[in-house]
C-alpha cells in the first residue's frame, strides 16, 4: 500500500518537471518567433480591428490602454467598449480620443443573458464595416503591451499558419507582500499549463481570430449567451475544428502592488468557476492535482515519522529524496518570473497560492453562480447563463 501512495504522490513530481520544460519551450518559442518576426515577408498584413472591453476605475487602465494605442502593428483599428457613456471608464476613454483621434468608442448598453464583457465586445464587433476588416484581435484593459505585441500575436496568421492565436499574462510584482507574490506565483503556474498542449487554450485578455472563421463558426451566436469569453470557446473550438496555436512573444505585463486578500480569493474563484461550468474535465484535473500537491509531502512526513519513531534509517531516504526533488522543483520555477524574487519568498508564495486554491476549490464544488464585476450570474453547463441579477451594495 505504502509503494502504491508514493507512486500516485510522485505523479506530482512529473508535473512540476513538465511545467519546468514547459517554460523552457516558452523561452524557445519566444526567441523562434522574434526571429520569425525579423525575416518576415509579410507585405499585405490583415486589418485588424483591436477590440478592448473597458470598465472599472483600476488605475492602471490608462497606462495600459495607452499601450496597445501605441501598437506599431502598421494596419489597425482600436475600438474600445464600455457600458454606459457616463462611467469613469467611457470618461477616460473621451481624455485619451483627443489624443488618439482613431480611437472608436463604442457604448455597449447592459447586457441580457451573457456575461457584460461578452455583450460589450458584441457590440463592439456590430459596429465595424466588416469588409474593412480581416481579423478581430480581443485584450482586456490592465494590461501593459509591449510595441510589438499585436505583431506577434497577429503574425502566425497573416502567415497562414493559425486560424487562432491567443497570447498570455505575467504579473510584475512591485513589492513583496505576501498576496502580491501569491498572485504571482498563481498566474506563473496558469502561463506554464497554457505551454502544455493539453491545457493549451484561448485567453481573453490576448487573443485574434481571422473574421471569416468567426463568423463561420457563429462565435457571436456562442457568446451571446454565456457568461464568459475564452474559457467557452474551450470545448466549442475543438468541437468545429478550430486550433489554438499559442503565442509566447504575445505576452502582457500585469503590474501588481499591495494586492489585497479579497481581491485575490475573488480572482481565483473565477478562475476556477470558469472552468467548472464551461470545462467540467478540466475542473476536476485541477482537483486531482490538488491532491496530488498535498499528497506528497504527507506520505513523505508519514514515513519519516515513522522511520524516527521505529529507529528504521533504511526508510528515510526515499521520502527524504522525494521531498528534496519536490521543493528543488518548486524553487526551480523561479527562473520563469519576470524579476527576481529570493528563494524562500518564492516557496512561500507558491505555497500560499496552494493553499488559497485549495480553499477556494472547495468552495465552488457546490456553486452555480459567478460574481463578477458587481453582478451575479447564475450559470449552467457550457457557461451558458439562466439568470443575472445585480450585486446588492452592502
Amino acid at each position: 500500500m505504502q509503494i502504491l501512495l508514493y507512486m500516485l504522490s510522485s505523479l506530482i513530481l512529473v508535473l512540476l518537471l513538465a511545467l519546468y520544460l514547459a517554460g523552457r519551450k516558452l523561452e524557445r518559442l519566444a526567441s523562434q518567433e522574434e526571429a520569425d518576426l525579423e525575416r518576415c515577408t509579410v507585405l499585405n498584413w490583415p486589418q485588424v480591428a483591436l477590440i478592448v472591453p473597458v470598465a472599472g476605475q483600476d488605475p492602471r487602465i490608462e497606462a495600459s490602454l495607452t499601450s496597445l494605442l501605441e501598437q506599431n502593428y502598421p494596419a489597425f483599428t482600436p475600438v474600445f467598449v464600455t457600458e454606459s457613456a457616463t462611467e469613469p471608464a467611457a470618461l477616460l476613454l473621451a481624455k485619451l480620443k483627443q489624443r488618439y483621434p482613431r480611437l472608436a468608442h463604442v457604448v455597449a448598453g447592459p447586457a441580457g443573458l451573457c456575461g457584460q464583457k461578452n455583450h460589450n465586445v458584441l457590440a463592439a464587433i456590430a459596429s465595424l464595416p466588416k469588409e474593412q476588416i480581416d481579423c478581430y484581435a480581443f485584450c482586456d484593459s490592465t494590461h501593459l503591451a509591449k510595441p510589438d505585441f499585436l505583431t506577434h500575436l497577429i503574425q502566425p496568421i497573416a502567415r497562414g499558419h493559425a486560424l487562432f492565436t491567443t497570447g498570455y499574462h505575467e504579473i510584475v510584482p512591485r513589492d513583496r507582500g505576501p498576496i502580491t507574490l501569491a498572485y504571482t506565483a498563481s498566474v506563473l503556474i496558469m502561463r506554464l499549463l497554457q505551454a502544455l498542449s493539453v491545457f493549451t487554450q484561448p485567453w481573453g485578455g490576448a487573443m485574434a481570430i481571422k473574421r471569416t472563421t468567426f463568423a463561420e463558426k457563429d462565435i457571436a451566436g456562442l457568446w451571446s449567451k454565456t457568461v464568459v469569453d475564452d474559457c467557452a470557446l474551450v470545448e466549442y473550438l475543438a468541437k468545429v475544428g478550430v486550433r489554438v496555436r499559442l503565442v509566447a512573444k504575445a505576452l502582457l505585463a500585469t503590474d501588481c502592488a499591495d494586492h489585497k486578500k479579497d481581491v485575490f480569493r475573488a480572482w481565483m474563484e473565477r478562475q476556477i468557476l470558469f472552468p467548472r461550468f464551461c470545462v467540467p474535465v478540466q475542473w476536476w484535473l485541477l482537483g486531482v492535482m490538488l491532491v496530488l500537491f498535498f499528497m506528497l509531502p504527507f506520505v513523505c512526513l508519514e514515513d519519516l515519522c515513522f522511520a524516527l519513531a521505529f529507529s528504521q534509517s533504511s526508510r528515510l531516504v526515499l521520502p527524504l529524496l522525494l521531498l528534496a526533488a519536490f521543493v528543488l522543483l518548486i524553487c526551480a520555477l523561479r527562473r520563469f518570473l519576470p524579476v527576481p524574487i529570493g528563494l524562500g519568498q518564492w516557496f512561500a508564495a507558491f505555497c500560499r497560492a496552494l493553499g488559497t486554491f485549495f480553499v477556494v476549490y472547495l468552495g465552488t464544488c457546490g456553486a452555480q453562480e459567478i460574481v463578477w464585476h458587481g453582478k451575479v450570474y447564475r450559470v449552467g453547463r457550457g457557461g451558458i447563463v439562466l439568470d443575472k441579477r445585480t450585486l446588492s451594495a452592502k
